[in-house]
C-alpha cells in the first residue's frame, strides 16, 4: 500500500527568533538562497510577480518570530510591505531590495545572533553596496529614453536604468566594463539563465576578468528566466 504524502501545514508556530523568506525565479537562485539559509522562498520575478497571499503563506510556514521578507525586486517590495498587516502573531521585515543579487549579498549579513536593529542595518546596506546589470534581449524594434533598440539584439539595464542594445556580445561587456569602473568593484558575480552553458557563461566572466584583473569573479549557475545573465558588482 503507498502512503498518502502528508501535506505540509499552512502554519509554522515559532520555534526561533528570526527567519528569512526571499522571492526568487530559477533553481539555481532558489538552491542558492536555501543554502544561504532562506527558510522559504517564493517563486516570483521579473514578468511573474508573486502576490501578498503568495508571500503571506510562505511567511506564515517560517518558524520564527520575526520574519524578515526579501522581494529582491522593486515591483514586489509593496506586495511585501502588505504582509505586516495581515499576520497575526509574527513580525514581518521588509529589506527593500530591489534585485536578486542584493538579496543574495544581504541574506550573506543576516546574523540571527545578533539583535533585530544591527540585523536590519547591516542588511540594508549590504543591499546597497551591490549594483545589478541584467542582461536580457529586445523582442522588438523600439526608441526607449533616447536609445535606438532593434529586436533580437541584448539588451542591458544597469540598476533599473536601460544602458542601451547592442548587436555583439563584445560590445556589450566593454560597455558593461565603463559602466562598472566608476564603482571600481572589488567582486564579480555572474549569474546566468536558463539557456545559457555554462562555458559561454564561462567566457563571459573571463571578458569581465580581463577589464577587471583585480577583482575576485563568480560564475552562478542561476537559472533564472527572462534574463541571460544577472551580473553583480560590489
Amino acid at each position: 500500500m503507498i502512503e498518502k504524502e502528508l501535506e505540509e501545514p499552512a502554519y509554522a508556530a515559532p520555534e526561533k527568533q528570526f527567519g528569512a523568506v526571499v522571492v526568487a525565479a530559477g533553481e539555481g537562485m532558489q538552491r542558492l538562497f536555501r543554502e544561504l539559509g532562506a527558510d522559504r522562498v517564493v517563486t516570483g520575478g521579473q514578468t511573474m510577480n508573486p502576490s501578498t497571499d503568495d508571500i503571506l503563506r510562505e511567511i506564515n510556514k517560517t518558524p520564527a518570530e520575526t520574519v524578515f521578507v526579501l522581494p529582491n525586486n522593486k515591483n514586489i517590495i509593496m506586495a511585501a510591505e502588505q504582509t505586516a498587516e495581515l499576520v497575526k502573531d509574527k513580525r514581518v521585515i521588509v529589506i527593500p531590495t530591489k534585485t536578486v543579487p542584493q538579496g543574495i549579498s544581504a541574506l550573506l549579513n543576516f546574523n540571527i545572533d545578533e539583535n533585530e536593529e544591527p540585523i536590519v542595518s547591516a542588511m540594508k546596506e549590504a543591499a546597497a553596496n551591490v549594483h545589478t546589470a541584467m542582461i536580457t534581449y529586445a523582442a522588438r524594434d523600439s526608441d526607449f529614453d533616447g536609445h535606438d533598440i532593434h529586436a533580437g539584439e541584448y539588451l542591458a539595464l544597469l540598476d533599473g536604468a536601460l544602458l542601451g542594445s547592442y548587436a555583439d556580445e563584445k560590445t556589450l561587456i566593454d560597455e558593461l566594463g565603463g559602466a562598472f569602473g566608476k564603482y571600481a568593484p572589488e567582486l564579480i558575480t555572474v549569474y546566468y539563465g536558463e539557456g545559457v552553458k555554462a562555458d559561454a557563461a564561462e567566457a563571459t566572466a573571463a571578458a569581465l576578468t580581463d577589464l577587471f584583473p583585480d577583482a575576485e569573479l563568480s560564475v552562478v549557475d542561476g537559472g533564472q528566466p527572462v534574463y541571460y545573465y544577472m551580473i553583480s558588482v560590489e
